[in-house]
């Protein structure tokens, strides 16, 4: 399991909100690449902090569960993915819905 560094780029965790998820500590030969059981946390623009596991992860769709609710994510496509957002380190775009 591993643990990522969630960020939000939009005002909530509705549908259509794209989540961005960086490694805390990566191994220089590991491929970031998010599993069923890696846990995330982070914060919504305002400041709340939120986290949440990913349930299940299976052929670019995921669903994981954040404050005992449980939402559905596709793996971001480009149009989606906001690659203007500067995160530092190798990551993975995802949206919610």
């Amino acid at each position: 399991m591993a643990n990522w560094q969630a960020t939000l780029l939009n005002a909530a965790l509705t549908s259509g909100s794209v989540l961005v998820f960086a490694r805390d500590r990566l191994d220089e030969a590991e491929e970031p690449k998010v599993r069923s059981g890696d846990t995330f946390y982070g914060s919504v623009p305002d400041g709340d902090p939120f986290g949440g596991t990913f349930i299940e992860v299976k052929d670019g769709h995921a669903m994981v569960e954040v404050n005992q609710q449980r939402y559905h994510l596709h793996r971001a496509q480009h149009h989606e993915a906001h690659d203007d957002v500067t995160i530092g380190r190798p990551h993975e775009s995802w949206v919610v819905g």
